[in-house]
Order: C-alpha cells, then sequence, then structure tokens
C-alpha cells in the first residue's frame, strides 16, 4: 500500500483507519469469524499445536486488537494453521489500543524465546526499540497491515494500488465522468493519504472526466461519520459515489442514508473491508460494493516468511502487497478471500 511508514492515530480509530488499507498460501477461509480472545501473559496466553513444541517453531502474535472483528479473525487464522504450518501459536494481545501493552508482550516473546513475532507498529517509534532487540537475539519480525522499514518484513495492501483500483471500480460502476465524495479518518492519516493520492493519479491518467467534489473526515467516529454521510449528499444532490477509505462509515450507512431520505441502491457506496456491519449493508442493498483487504487472511503467510528465514532460506523480497477482493451481492455469503490473492513464497 507504496509505502505506509507510520500510523499515529489514536484509539479504535487508529484500528479503523489502518483498516482502511495499511498495508504462504493459505486456504480460503470462511470470514469474517468470531475474534480469538487473547491475552497479555504468556502463561494464558492461547497455543495451538499438534505435534510435540520441541519440533515446532514458537511464533508470537502480538495482535493490536484481537477482539476487533477483523484483526481477531487473523489471529484465529494463525492459530488454525498452525499445525499443518509447523509452528506453536501464541496469540497475546490488549483489550484495547494500548502501545505499550504490546511493547511488553513483544518483550515476552523474546523472553520465551521466540522464533519469530508478528505483529503491527501502530507508531514505528514506540516500536522501534523493541524490535531492535528482538533482532538482536536472532527472532525474525514480521509486520502485518503495518508497512515498515524496521521489521524483517512487512505484509500488507499497496495503498497506491488500492486507490487506483478504487478509481477503476468507479469508473466501470458509475462511469468515467462520476462525482465522487471521499470520507476517511483524517487528512494526515498516512495509508489514506497514499491511496488518494493513487486515486487521484489514476483518474488523471484514465478518467479526466471524474471530479472529487470532497474529501471529508470523520476520526473513524461512528457518529461523525453518520453527520458526515448527510452532509456531503445534502452538498452534493447528484453525487455519484461516495468512497469510504476508513471502516466506520459503512456500518452506519444505512441509518445515514435512511436519515438522509434514501432508500436501498439510490446512493452509491464503495467501502472496505469485510465486517459483518459493511456485509449485512450489501445484502440489503445500502452499499454497493466493499474491498477486503485480504492481508487480514494472511497471518499464515507471515509464518511462512519466518519459517524460510529460520531455516536459512530469507526471501529478499521485504515488503509483501497483498490484493484487495472486490465484493458485491453477488458473492453473498462471502467465503473470505480466495487462497489465489494470498502470497506464496517460490
Amino acid at each position: 500500500m507504496f509505502r505506509n511508514r507510520a500510523r499515529q492515530v489514536g484509539g479504535l480509530g487508529l484500528v479503523v483507519a489502518i483498516l482502511a488499507g495499511c498495508s504462504g498460501g493459505a486456504s480460503p477461509t470462511p470470514g469474517p469469524a468470531t475474534a480469538v480472545p487473547a491475552t497479555a501473559a504468556p502463561a494464558t496466553a492461547a497455543a495451538a499445536t499438534a505435534t510435540p513444541a520441541a519440533k515446532l517453531l514458537n511464533i508470537w502474535y502480538v495482535n493490536p486488537l484481537p477482539s476487533f472483528e477483523a484483526w481477531g479473525m487473523s489471529s484465529k487464522i494463525f492459530a488454525d494453521n498452525a499445525a499443518a504450518g509447523g509452528y506453536k501459536a501464541t496469540l497475546v494481545g490488549p483489550d484495547k489500543i494500548d502501545i505499550p501493552a504490546m511493547v511488553s508482550m513483544i518483550e515476552q516473546a523474546i523472553a520465551d524465546g521466540a522464533d519469530g513475532i508478528i505483529t503491527c507498529d501502530l507508531d514505528p517509534a514506540s516500536f522501534k526499540d523493541v524490535i531492535a532487540k528482538a533482532q538482536s537475539k536472532g527472532i525474525v519480525v514480521v509486520s502485518i497491515g503495518c508497512v515498515d522499514e524496521q521489521s524483517n518484513y512487512s505484509v500488507g495492501t499497496d495503498n497506491a494500488v488500492y486507490g487506483k483500483q478504487s478509481a477503476d471500480i468507479i469508473a466501470a460502476d458509475k462511469g468515467p465522468n462520476a462525482t465522487v465524495a471521499i470520507l476517511g479518518t483524517a487528512r494526515e492519516t498516512p495509508n489514506q493519504v497514499v491511496q488518494v493520492k493513487g486515486f487521484n493519479d489514476q483518474i488523471a491518467a484514465k478518467y479526466p472526466g471524474m471530479k472529487v467534489v470532497t474529501w471529508e473526515t470523520d476520526n473513524s467516529d461512528p457518529a461523525i461519520a453518520t453527520q458526515k454521510i448527510g452532509s456531503i449528499l445534502a452538498a452534493n444532490p447528484k453525487l455519484d459515489a461516495l468512497w469510504y477509505i476508513e471502516g466506520a462509515a459503512p456500518g452506519v450507512t444505512p441509518a445515514a442514508l435512511k436519515e438522509a431520505g434514501k432508500k436501498p441502491g439510490e446512493v452509491y457506496t464503495l467501502a472496505i473491508d469485510a465486517l459483518a456491519p459493511t456485509l449485512a449493508a450489501i445484502k440489503d442493498g445500502w452499499i454497493s460494493k466493499k474491498l477486503t483487504q485480504c492481508w487480514f487472511w494472511a497471518s499464515p503467510f507471515a509464518a511462512d516468511l519466518i519459517k524460510a528465514t529460520k531455516a536459512g532460506t530469507a526471501p529478499t523480497q521485504k515488503f509483501w502487497p497483498v490484493a484487495i477482493d472486490p465484493v458485491d451481492q453477488s458473492r453473498l455469503p462471502y467465503q473470505g478471500c480466495p487462497a489465489n490473492l494470498i502470497p506464496k513464497l517460490p
């Protein structure tokens, strides 16, 4: 997603912002799935094993918010793949966004002699020292969802591509001269800045008649998103498309459109990620299409990167972009990202 170097948005809004494009071969996994509870202490951390622990790599997943639907699904996929993947899966994570707690959990992984750590360094400056400490002890660190320079590898959305594909989808669905309103977290949210630039670059190159009429922000707050959707439609009664680049707006779209006097299917909306409220809104016609970021399904691939590195066959590629998966009513019930969209090592 480019590359997104830092994420410094606060609270749950930060996680929702990452859902809007942070950025092995895993079988298709039904989604969304129930979040896997995680704990802060190794003594109570969940572990998935099927063969003697001595034969398995010790891989920790320090998840930024396992109670959040998509992040919890990512942890579950990682744990479910442990037996086939040949690793012991230890799952930890705070019950709310807590960067110091995540750093402490990485310290616990180091003390436990982990072979690898999968995490998302929400604020790279805060994670820099502990990641360096892990690497100095031979621990392979993979950043998933967050794309940075300091981890051994990053797995996530290519945000420039995300923006370009969004422009292509809107042009195909609403025409090359569509008017578009953007709703994001904040103008400074790094991944969204890259997405919008990719979108604008694509329309300049391919759809010169397409126009962005406004780029509004809601701090990934559902109440603000509801208000902004209404104000956008009031100010632009002939708007062709709403493009959401954050994850709070889709869930409130049905209520916001009803309040604006709209009916299902009357306003074209392009949303993000496979959260249950978004899928329900697609089913009911309130959201036209959504783009699933398939890196949520790529946690076993992050483990593959660790395994390859520990085996002495470390890939030279550091950033592994993961595709997005467009979904509309024709693909419901959604069965998750297809396996061919998840990277595989040669």
